[in-house]
């Protein structure tokens, strides 16, 4: 199990090949609630700029462009193969790979910035959380979501030495003391944390 475990976390991490299009497709139905759940506490606006921090193959994408626009819409991600699917599926967004810590934007660039199940894989989130800091506008919003320690474990994911696992008090330790958080039902009996953070 633990072999499979790692196996599965390493493509979750850094997806890549026929196992990174197996795992998108299989997270395409598994996260479609905890997107949907992320997207509205993001509360974006029409002609707000938003990144989606973390992207994928670009799920959240063409709900994010039919509220704000199709060119206002941002994909990063640290995985080629992910944002190849993405600039195929959504030609009118845009896409850039890149590193968590070290974004490629200028200051004040995004009015909305959404990451789910991502923070995960931050190996030093104090320098990512600043980095979303310094992207964000003046009154902008950033929502992040991770899936319950406890799911994760079930599938062996709390041994596979990739993921960083949270509980509520642990995400919200992490995020610091101006953040929202909140759990949600993510379906499939699994319970989701949503962080929102504002100005």
């Amino acid at each position: 199990m633990t072999r499979i475990a790692t196996a599965l976390g390493r493509q979750l991490a850094r997806p890549c090949g026929l196992g990174g299009r197996v795992v998108a497709d299989a997270m395409r139905l598994v996260n479609r609630r905890p997107t949907r759940l992320a997207i509205a506490a993001l509360d974006p606006r029409p002609g707000d700029a938003v990144l989606d921090l973390g992207c994928g193959a670009g799920d959240a994408i063409p709900a994010l462009q039919g509220v704000v626009g199709a060119g206002c819409v941002t994909g990063l991600d640290h995985s080629d193969a992910m944002i190849a699917i993405a600039s195929r599926r959504c030609p009118d967004a845009h896409f850039c790979v890149g590193r968590f810590d070290a974004l490629p934007f200028a200051d004040h660039s995004f009015d909305r910035i959404l990451a789910t199940n991502v923070a995960y894989f931050w190996h030093d989130s104090r320098a990512v959380l600043a980095e979303l800091r310094r992207v964000t506008r003046p009154h902008g919003r950033v929502v992040l979501y991770v899936t319950e320690a406890a799911a994760l474990a079930r599938i062996g994911l709390d041994r596979s030495g990739t993921h960083r696992l949270f509980t509520a008090a642990t995400f919200g330790q992490m995020l610091g003391p101006a953040a929202r958080i909140s759990v949600v039902d993510a379906g499939f009996g699994v319970r989701g944390l949503i962080g929102t953070i504002d100005g």
